[in-house]
């Protein structure tokens, strides 16, 4: 009999820390983006949340751009170097975030000159947004994207004309202060299509001053 009051009594107490234990656990435990986390484990995850939701904005750059016309029999390879400037980026990879990823908006100026010595240089101006293809790629590169470019162009042989680029691409890097990628497309002239329509590649890179 009093063998079996004491492993009772003895249950009693071993019940009732545990339950006290559980209760501290979860008072000093909290959510951070869906997930539970306990102690030094949560400014741990919040650095992390941090790190992988964020904007930027007003990022200068520079790129280098390949642009081969249709009619590069005549014209030639152009390239050259494009000044890229990036007015806002925002990443929201949360698991609750719905839409692309990764958005960015962006001012650039291309100035290209021809293989051949004969041919004037051509200029490139172009406002574009980028969407990530993935929803929440929880990492900070190789993130695929596609965009679309709208500017103008002009060329002493061949004239101005306004066009729109459909591009696709990959961020090789995306973090807060400092993006890399590359993309390429296919420009499509307004008018002067037959001549100057083609394919343009680029790889540039968008940095914070501060």
């Amino acid at each position: 009999m009093i063998k079996n009051r004491f492993t009772l009594l003895f249950s009693s107490v071993i019940f009732t820390i545990l339950c006290q234990s559980t209760s501290f656990s979860q008072q000093d435990s909290t959510y951070v983006d869906g997930k539970y986390y306990k102690g030094s484990e949560i400014a741990q995850a919040q650095e992390r949340e941090k790190k992988m939701n964020f904007e930027s904005y007003f990022m200068p750059g520079l790129a280098y751009t390949l642009y081969q016309p249709k009619i590069s029999d005549s014209l030639g390879l152009f390239s050259g170097v494009a000044v890229d400037y990036l007015i806002i980026s925002n990443v929201n990879q949360t698991d609750n975030h719905s839409g692309p990823s990764h958005v960015q908006w962006y001012a650039k100026l291309n100035i290209m000159k021809s293989d051949r010595k004969e041919i004037g240089s051509m200029f490139m101006y172009t406002t574009g947004i980028n969407l990530s293809f993935e929803k929440n790629p929880n990492r900070l590169f190789l993130i695929p994207f596609f965009g679309l470019e709208f500017g103008g162009m002009s060329q002493k042989q061949s004239g101005t004309t306004v066009q729109f680029t459909p591009t696709f691409g990959l961020h090789l890097l995306a973090k807060k202060n400092i993006y890399l990628k590359v993309h390429g497309g296919y420009v499509y002239p307004i008018s002067n299509f037959e001549n100057m329509q083609g394919w343009t590649a680029q790889a540039g890179l968008n940095f914070a001053l501060w």
